[in-house]
């Protein structure tokens, strides 16, 4: 498993021997169970993260212990926030969790940043990898700025049962509360306001959508 995920990256055909096995040899599989914190960018420089299994959430967090999910990985996809050592040009604060039980490959930063150094694809792979990460911050951003709670927590709803592919999701106010940045009692009313005009059902520890159509409308502002 190890092998076939780091042979999948854009890096890996212009590797020396040397160096797919210096990689090889670095990776470590780590498993961290849910709700574990995993790293800060502002304290830790853990590695190059790639997700096996589970769900990893990253999120900005702000002194007053608000928090706004930025992105969610899941199997095949890597994380090099977890590895802000790396990234000179980088210096938001973001933190790692493991959303679900979570299994991961994790390539250590100073030996890895000797191979960065080296070889212009891994630099590449790094570099193109953070840039996604910021587009996901940017997008954040001006959600919390420009849009409405609700529009954001019809967002929020639509883009992860998009995800998961279902219409049912198993998640606390608070966790979406969290997701979004907000405050539980905010969310907890514009939910009910939601449930009442009958686009989506609330039940204890989830949300389920009822009318997908009317929610993207109350996005667009239709």
């Amino acid at each position: 498993m190890v092998t076939s995920i780091l042979k999948s990256t854009s890096f890996w055909p212009f590797l020396s021997d040397r160096e797919r096995e210096a990689i090889l040899s670095m990776a470590s599989s780590r498993h961290y169970q849910a709700g574990q914190v995993i790293s800060s960018t502002e304290t830790d420089c853990l590695g190059v993260l790639f997700v096996q299994s589970g769900t990893l959430r990253v999120y900005l967090y702000s002194d007053d212990g608000r928090e706004a999910t930025i992105a969610r990985l899941s199997a095949g996809e890597c994380c090099v926030l977890s590895a802000s050592c790396l990234l000179s040009s980088i210096d938001f604060q973001s933190q790692l969790s493991a959303e679900t039980d979570l299994d991961a490959i994790v390539l250590p930063s100073i030996p890895f940043s000797s191979l960065m150094q080296k070889n212009v694809y891994v630099e590449n792979f790094v570099y193109r990898t953070a840039a996604e990460h910021f587009s996901d911050v940017i997008r954040a951003v001006e959600e919390m700025l420009f849009s409405s709670l609700e529009q954001r927590i019809c967002s929020f709803l639509l883009d992860e049962t998009a995800r998961l592919r279902t219409d049912t999701l198993q998640l606390t106010q608070e966790q979406l509360a969290q997701s979004i940045g907000s405050a539980r009692e905010s969310v907890t009313r514009s939910l009910r306001q939601l449930s009442s005009s009958g686009l989506i059902r609330i039940f204890r520890g989830g949300v389920q959508i009822l009318d997908r159509k009317k929610l993207y409308q109350k996005i667009s502002g239709d």
